[in-house]
């Protein structure tokens, strides 16, 4: 990982979204981190080196809002952006309630995404 590159974990239990993602991101020069699931996230052991989170919502075994919680007490500073296919408002308000800095809205525009990143 090189000191200047931010590092964004990717977490989506969508494999095709999880490589098209992480390849979209280390060709605009981020240091991409794909996880296929909130657990694999959380037993990667550089955590504390990842820049920011970016999660799918709607995922098996623990969603992303539990992944949400988990990180927020862990590491409270570290930006979540989070991303889902679903038009849910509640949704939405649980997201930015429990510390997410934005909900996208799948299929993500690459302008949105990056525009997120560098706000966060």
């Amino acid at each position: 990982m090189s000191g200047d590159k931010k590092s964004v974990a990717i977490v989506d239990d969508d494999e095709a979204l999880l490589e098209a993602t992480s390849g979209f991101l280390e060709s605009m020069g981020y240091d991409a981190l794909p996880f296929s699931s909130g657990r694999e996230f959380l037993a990667y052991d550089n955590l504390d080196f990842v820049s920011l989170l970016l999660t799918d919502i709607n995922m098996p075994e623990m969603t992303g809002l539990e992944l949400l919680e988990i990180v927020k007490q862990r590491w409270p500073d570290m930006p979540i952006i989070m991303m889902t296919a679903l038009k849910d408002e509640v949704i939405r308000r649980r997201a930015i309630a429990g510390g997410a800095t934005e909900l996208l809205q799948k299929p993500i525009l690459a302008d949105d995404l990056i525009r997120c990143i560098e706000e966060a």
